[in-house]
């Protein structure tokens, strides 16, 4: 076999973030007591993908991206009253409690965890990363566990997967394959760190950027082809 580590990602490659993260936002509206109109998530998305990509590129810290997610999209629409991070956290909370596994990840870490060791390599919060992995019972199938709110750097830093490395021993670069659903995070640190990368690509979005992938696949169940 070419490879003996399967770097994950975890949210839209292993677990369902999207569908968990629209049940964690209703559900953060019903608690605070406010009305949830149609669009106020799509208008969410927005200022998150942009603090996301600003908290990877360094350019703010995560508790800055826990609030002013929240504090833009509220200014956006209107709402007062409610600071951004007492937002966060009661989303946070509701995420963890809406965690979902993609169809057909178990069954593809039942039949990896046989011949390969696995690794979850997340930028995420401690908050809810670890008690979602322990609510859905799959902690177990990995050997390491590397979450970028703990060690205070994210992909594509390098220094993020200097740490994952270190987590598994330091298992040669070339027996390592690196599986996520983020261009800019997943596939661009693996790809500036000398790993080889598959893009998780399940909604079969094109690539405009420059990043360039070794594999992409579409459906988890491709990851067999690529590891037999």
């Amino acid at each position: 076999m070419r490879y003996d580590w399967i770097f994950f990602d975890l949210d839209n490659t292993l677990m369902d973030f999207t569908e968990a993260s629209k049940l964690a936002f209703s559900s953060a509206f019903q608690t605070l007591g406010l009305r949830e109109e149609e669009g106020h998530y799509a208008i969410y998305e927005n200022y998150n993908h942009q603090v996301w990509l600003d908290f990877e590129e360094n350019r703010i810290d995560g508790i800055t991206l826990r609030r002013k997610r929240f504090d833009d999209f509220m200014l956006a629409v209107g709402i007062k009253g409610i600071g951004g991070l007492e937002f966060n956290r009661i989303y946070l909370e509701f995420l963890v409690e809406h965690s979902f596994m993609l169809d057909g990840a178990i069954p593809l870490l039942d039949d990896l965890k046989k011949n390969f060791s696995l690794a979850i390599i997340t930028n995420g919060f401690k908050e809810v990363q670890r008690p979602r992995l322990d609510r859905l019972k799959i902690t177990d199938y990995f050997s390491a566990i590397v979450v970028s709110d703990e060690i205070g750097v994210s992909k594509p830093d390098a220094a993020f997967f200097d740490i994952a490395m270190s987590a598994c021993s330091f298992p040669s670069k070339d027996r390592i394959l690196v599986v996520g659903d983020s261009l800019n995070s997943d596939m661009k640190g693996g790809v500036n760190y000398g790993l080889d990368t598959c893009w998780c690509n399940l909604k079969k979005l094109p690539n405009h950027s420059d990043i360039l992938p070794m594999y992409e696949i579409h459906r988890l169940d491709q990851l067999h082809e690529l590891l037999d």
